[in-house]
């Protein structure tokens, strides 16, 4: 025989865990195209409009890290299996 071929085995909570970080990141699909409608420059905002966006994107950017992180860390685990 050849030289033996070490298998890489993903469990099936690591798939949850990819999935379940994958729905999140989808999840923020509809806050962010609410986003680029808010943003038409064509219309005039008030204060409140603008303050209320200002907070959508500071908690849709914080999450979007986290998560972003969170794929990484997992692509390191099936990485170095």
């Amino acid at each position: 025989m050849g030289q033996s071929q070490e298998s890489n085995t993903i469990t099936y909570q690591e798939i949850l865990a990819v999935k379940a970080t994958l729905c999140e990141l989808k999840s923020w699909h509809e806050a962010l195209h609410f986003m680029f409608h808010f943003l038409d420059t064509k219309k005039v905002r008030t204060t409140r409009e603008i303050e209320a966006c200002s907070e959508i994107f500071g908690v849709v950017y914080q999450n979007f890290g986290t998560l972003s992180t969170t794929l990484f860390l997992l692509y390191e685990t099936f990485d170095n299996d």
